[in-house]
């Protein structure tokens, strides 16, 4: 009964509260195996547990994106359709750049480690599988340069610049 409350006080500005037969969907969540993936839908959006976290993802959250943004002036902020904003801190790297998001099959070239699969580097940073395709990629044509806000991926540590993502925020946020 305790975890019920607390979860009806969290999830009360999130979504519409589910009826007592409903709340089975917690219990599932909460009692999944832990390599499980284990999802509990509600009105307005869903909770996820992954790495000993529960997330909640709005509505629409789980659609990845596939807009490519470019970016014209990297010394200010970049806004992302419906995905929060991206920026660069220190010196921009030069050449065209753009903001992508995650296809398939992606190769990033990291120093004194050579070419690695996105895919392995999201693993190893314990990126939940279901944030991944709005993830910001930071191109140079065709080229993958960052990962925003994983530490090591983030930018390029011998031009010393970061890229950095601010999720959205608002009433749905991801929390």
């Amino acid at each position: 009964a305790r975890q019920r409350n607390v979860m009806r006080h969290w999830l009360a500005p999130l979504t519409r509260l589910p009826d007592s037969d409903h709340w089975a969907g917690w219990e599932a969540l909460r009692d999944a195996a832990q390599d499980a993936r284990p999802l509990w839908r509600l009105a307005d959006g869903a909770l996820h547990r992954a790495q000993g976290c529960i997330w909640w993802l709005p509505a629409g959250w789980e659609q990845a994106c596939s807009e490519a943004v470019n970016w014209a002036d990297p010394r200010a902020p970049l806004d992302l359709p419906e995905n929060g904003q991206v920026s660069l801190e220190g010196e921009a790297p030069l050449g065209d750049l753009s903001v992508r998001y995650r296809q398939g099959a992606e190769v990033m070239h990291l120093s004194g480690r050579g070419r690695r699969d996105l895919k392995r580097l999201l693993n190893e940073q314990a990126v939940p599988a279901f944030l991944r395709g709005r993830w910001p990629l930071l191109y140079r044509d065709d080229e993958l340069l960052a990962v925003a806000n994983l530490p090591g991926l983030d930018g390029s540590p011998n031009e010393r610049w970061r890229l950095r993502w601010v999720a959205p925020t608002g009433d749905q946020s991801l929390s």
